[in-house]
């Protein structure tokens, strides 16, 4: 759990005793996404984390907020999803053979849409996609927290 997700803060921190508490999120993590056995870890993970945000949302009454926000060249895509040219190159063409008008033409530069790169999350680089769930996760605990609500106070059990 904590190898997972370093982000977040589902554990107490050891000062009397060995053993640590976790938050229930963290049980809740531990349940629908660690033992889950019917999906695979990445995507009962990115489930689990789209659940958590609505949650967050609902509660703090927040619009939900777009994570993809702007189109891309194919070099921006390299460093954005850090792997190399030709595995962004596969990718674009998987993408292309579903949906053909997410990548169009700039000054004789291939530009990938908004659309396209969340495409390309969802379905062939799942890990930024986590990545970018969890850190906008984190950023709804901490308008949570700061709106009085208690999140990671463990009453001094530990």
């Amino acid at each position: 759990m904590q190898r997972k997700h370093k982000m977040c803060r589902w554990k107490s921190e050891k000062i009397r005793s060995r053993n640590s508490l976790i938050l229930i999120e963290g049980y809740y993590w531990l349940v629908n996404v660690y033992f889950n056995s019917k999906t695979k870890l990445i995507d009962a993970d990115i489930e689990f984390f789209k659940e958590r945000i609505k949650q967050y949302e609902n509660l703090l009454k927040l619009e939900s907020k777009n994570l993809f926000n702007e189109d891309m060249k194919i070099q921006e895509l390299v460093n954005y999803f850090n792997k190399k040219y030709e595995t962004i190159e596969k990718a674009i063409w998987k993408m292309i053979k579903v949906h053909s008008n997410f990548r169009y033409i700039d000054n004789n530069e291939y530009i990938i849409t908004k659309e396209g790169i969340k495409w390309l999350c969802k379905n062939c680089f799942k890990q930024k996609y986590l990545e970018l769930l969890e850190s906008y996760k984190m950023a709804l605990t901490e308008k949570y927290i700061n709106a009085g609500y208690i999140y990671d106070n463990f009453f001094n059990k530990n």
